[in-house]
């Protein structure tokens, strides 16, 4: 899996052009500075890929002049952009349950990230992994999923409440006021990985729309339409290595934990024409990229974060895949940023 393999429902291709268009664009001027084809939109079925929805991205930011673009689209969205999987969400019968679904199904909404649910003694919330690089517009996407899930929390909590705090994976911007302005709530920034976490007490108490039945039911659908059981294991694959590369787990482990065989995991895994190897490779690449746009690390520290053993290692891997060293791309940035 790549930036151009198609993965992305055209479902948030059309939600998020909602916003460009209201504020007065088209889709053909959208189409043609992007090289995208926009036909027939509202009834396409083929998936996009990263790369074309990024060309868009890149295309509307321009446009507009809006530094703080994905603020405004993620806040623009409406909640029913998920479609059976934003009706299970809605119906959790509390915030807890809410953001467990939100992970389990939005691995599969947006393949691109891996969303994990977690919790410590007074607080719920989920994290994000990158499994493809989102530069250079990871602030775009960081923006649009925690200005949603804010709308989302208003929506299901109260306005009165606010979560305990966002975080994000990148130095504070210039334009902070709109962040504080849109998601008024605690605000972190150079962290790991992005972050939405919640008081836990609040978190347990009954939502408004919460009907069991409801959501079961389309969460059931949702799965049976979206992906058979070959890719679901390539999935939870992804999803294993992403939270544990800094350790990389052997495919002995991975098949341990999805409670198979090493020998079925293989099968599954060339079924989907990859391998636990091509696997590792793809998500080390993507972190790698995304830490040296996104992070201050230093080289030996990106290393030793994605498990090499020295430097050295990690700059041949990384020139086989890219045709750079590490240093030569971080000083070429001004390539990748918005």
């Amino acid at each position: 899996m790549d930036r151009f393999t198609p993965t992305i429902p055209p479902q948030y291709v059309v939600t998020s052009l909602q916003f460009p268009l209201y504020k007065g664009a088209t889709l053909d001027q959208i189409a043609k500075a992007s090289s995208v084809n926009l036909d027939d939109l509202q009834n396409r079925t083929k998936y996009f890929s990263l790369d074309e929805v990024m060309r868009m991205i890149k295309a509307c930011t321009e446009m507009f002049d809006m530094p703080h673009y994905g603020l405004m689209n993620g806040n623009h969205v409406q909640l029913t952009c998920h479609g059976l999987a934003g009706v299970s969400m809605l119906h959790q019968t509390n915030y807890s349950r809410h953001l467990q679904v939100c992970s389990r199904l939005g691995n599969h909404l947006f393949p691109p990230l891996e969303i994990e649910y977690f919790e410590t003694q007074n607080q719920v919330g989920i994290r994000l992994y990158e499994c493809i690089s989102l530069a250079p517009y990871t602030r775009y996407f960081m923006e649009w999923i925690m200005a949603h899930a804010r709308t989302m929390f208003r929506f299901l909590i109260g306005t009165e409440y606010k979560p305990d705090y966002i975080a994000f994976p990148y130095s504070k911007p210039t334009y902070i006021q709109h962040y504080e302005s849109l998601l008024s709530c605690a605000l972190k920034f150079n962290v790991e990985h992005a972050e939405f976490v919640v008081n836990k007490h609040l978190a347990t108490e009954e939502l408004p729309l919460a009907n069991n039945v409801i959501s079961v039911q389309a969460e059931k659908k949702f799965l049976q339409t979206t992906c058979n059981e070959e890719a679901k294991v390539t999935r939870k694959v992804r999803a294993l290595l992403a939270r544990n590369l800094h350790s990389v787990l052997s495919l002995e482990e991975v098949a341990e934990q999805l409670e198979m065989s090493s020998r079925t995991l293989r099968r599954n895994l060339k079924k989907q024409d990859t391998s636990y190897i091509e696997i590792v490779e793809e998500l080390r690449r993507e972190v790698a990229i995304s830490q040296l746009v996104n992070s201050n690390k230093s080289v030996t520290d990106i290393a030793v974060s994605l498990n090499f053993y020295d430097t050295a290692s990690f700059s041949k891997a990384f020139k086989r895949w890219t045709g750079q060293s590490p240093r030569a791309f971080r000083s070429a940035l001004n390539n990748w940023r918005v």
